[in-house]
């Protein structure tokens, strides 16, 4: 839009600077200077208008977001499955629980570190007391970086003596294995 205005307001200028041009010799050369003074001077406003934009307009490098499609992947959501018809209504399972809604920092500055978010977490049905979390990794959590994230997440749930445990998602598919694994940890 501003952009087409710009060019109306400039095209009216040039025509006003042509319009002078015809009339030079019909009128007298004061009256024809201040006509195409003017016009030269509107031709040149419309066009720092156009190549110049406001701030709105200039593509920032802020960060932009949009919505995802799903809150977990369908092997979240597989082994949310699983994790469920094992565990019953004897608990509560939390899907993508940040750690620090479970781990209270006591002391040693900044929380940044509880800004992670863990696949699954266990809770007692009737009072949400944490129990147990539960990690799904796939091949993803080879990477160098995603290593390290995993490293302090154990860490740091060894540190608050909270019980944590990781399975592949080969092993998702093995029910008897994840049943005795949750069993032995949840007792």
């Amino acid at each position: 839009m501003k952009k087409k205005l710009c060019i109306g307001i400039a095209a009216l200028a040039a025509g006003g600077i042509i319009a002078g041009a015809a009339l030079y010799g019909k009128t007298g050369k004061a009256l024809w200077l201040i006509m195409v003074f003017a016009a030269v001077a509107v031709l040149l406003i419309a066009l720092y208008g156009c190549i110049t934009k406001k701030a709105q307009d200039v593509p920032s490098d802020a960060p932009r977001y949009h919505k995802k499609r799903t809150y977990i992947t369908r092997a979240e959501w597989e082994f949310l499955q699983l994790l469920r018809s094992i565990l019953g209504d004897r608990y509560e399972v939390c899907v993508q629980a940040p750690l620090v809604s479970v781990l209270e920092k006591e002391s040693g500055g900044f929380r940044n570190e509880l800004f992670r978010v863990v696949d699954y977490l266990i809770v007692e049905p009737v009072s949400f007391a944490p129990l147990l979390f539960v990690e799904l990794n796939d091949a993803s959590h080879n990477r160098p970086e995603r290593v390290a994230r995993d490293e302090k997440v154990f860490s740091l749930c060894a540190a608050a003596d909270m019980p944590i445990i990781a399975f592949t998602t080969a092993e998702s598919h093995d029910a008897a294995f994840v049943r005795k694994k949750l069993m032995k940890l949840l007792k």
